[in-house]
């Protein structure tokens, strides 16, 4: 059972650590590290509260119920229509933020083969050269994603070891707590593993107080690793000048700025290569797992064969939508990454939230288990969720 638990614990913090933790010293920039630490603790607490409020709710019902099937037991056919749709939504917008991230990598590691080609076309280079695998199916996604992660693991830990000379403590007392507000959501999808807390509860028979072990230690080692990330980046980078870290947030190619200024302060070969490893894999491992979830989302939900016309037809929904967007939008990196915070709220904050009161006190159904706090945690959740909802879209509107 302890090597269960041990893998139940490593599933959360591996769907956490992903291609959104690049976005995190970009999104962050101008909160510096103190602000951004209590943001990441406080997005921390609300996800991990939220996910315990799900394992509630899924445990109310059959075994192998999903949040889509939650929301239909829960409200009916209208809501199970809304939360489908909106998770689509959500999951397209993890894909854009992959491909964006994923051409931004491919055109800097052509530049440095001396090959000058436009961003799109490289945008198209990388979904036909990774779609492949993708399409290929879940063995050979597991494959790709199992080696990945492990050399990922090692060059972000080696990375993060190598700059330490190269850090100045001055950097440490930059930033201002009012730039927390645009960074939210960034931070939200960071940590969005709750997607797959209904899938353990199977691979844990049920057991309640392991399950709730898993989601707590799980959900910590993400936290922290992105605060040591963090950590490295702002005490290496200073936030003004020209490499500075504030000039990246406007950038088309956000990755390879922070590249070039990871570069340009710690200008080490070791340092290069690690970076360049560690940042095209985290778009490569993150690109892998959500289009695999997004196109078997597609197929399962318009119940389509995956042989033939129907595999085409699934190539194309998967993977031409997302690909025309950041071909017509350059800064789809940060604004996605922030939209799908946005679909992250509602999915996995506020719709729980309404589910755990709805089968407490409306159902008032029988509670294998139940998240303390009572009515006034579920009260604070659903109204701190309406409010991150709004500042989130009078960001992105604004930005």
């Amino acid at each position: 059972m302890r090597s269960k638990l041990f893998g139940g614990i490593l599933l959360i913090a591996g769907t956490s650590i992903g291609g959104g933790m690049l976005g995190l010293p970009i999104a962050t920039a101008q909160c510096g590290l103190f602000n951004s630490c209590l943001l990441f603790i406080a997005c921390w607490l609300y996800m991990t509260f939220t996910s315990l409020l799900i394992l509630e709710v899924n445990l109310c019902f059959p075994r192998n119920s999903n949040m889509i099937s939650m929301a239909r037991l829960t409200f009916g056919k209208p809501v199970e229509l809304i939360y489908w749709s909106l998770y689509l939504l959500f999951l397209y917008s993890l894909v854009a933020v992959y491909i964006a991230g994923g051409q931004d990598v491919m055109r800097g590691l052509l530049q440095l083969m001396h090959f000058s080609i436009p961003l799109w076309t490289c945008g198209i280079i990388f979904v036909i050269l990774f779609g492949s695998i993708v399409m290929a199916g879940i063995r050979h996604v597991d494959i790709f994603n199992r080696v990945l992660m492990m050399i990922k693991m090692s060059a972000v830990l080696l990375l993060m070891l190598s700059v330490i000379p190269h850090i100045d403590p001055k950097n440490y007392f930059e930033g201002k707590m009012i730039y927390v507000l645009p960074a939210i959501t960034v931070a939200l999808t960071s940590f969005g593993f709750a997607t797959i807390v209904p899938s353990l509860r199977a691979y844990f028979n049920d057991d309640h107080v392991k399950l709730r072990i898993a989601i707590i230690v799980g959900s910590f080692i993400p936290l922290v690793c992105y605060i040591a990330w963090n950590a490295s980046i702002f005490g290496l980078v200073p936030m003004q000048g020209d490499f500075g870290l504030t000039r990246l947030i406007h950038l088309d190619q956000p990755i390879t700025g922070l590249l070039d200024s990871i570069m340009h302060y710690a200008s080490s070969n070791n340092v290069h290569l690690l970076s360049r490893v560690f940042t095209s894999i985290c778009v490569l491992t993150a690109f892998a797992s959500v289009s695999l979830g997004l196109s078997d989302y597609l197929a399962d939900g318009f119940s389509i064969s995956r042989k033939g016309r129907g595999e085409i037809f699934i190539l194309a929904a998967t993977f031409l939508p997302p690909l025309l967007i950041v071909m017509f939008y350059p800064k789809a990196f940060i604004f996605f990454l922030s939209l799908a915070g946005v679909f992250c709220t509602i999915l996995l904050g506020l719709i729980p939230a309404a589910m755990s009161w709805h089968c407490r006190y409306v159902q008032k159904l029988n509670m294998p288990y139940q998240v303390t706090g009572g009515k006034d945690s579920l009260i604070l959740t659903i109204l701190v969720s309406i409010l991150i909802i709004l500042i989130a879209t009078y960001e992105l509107l604004l930005g």
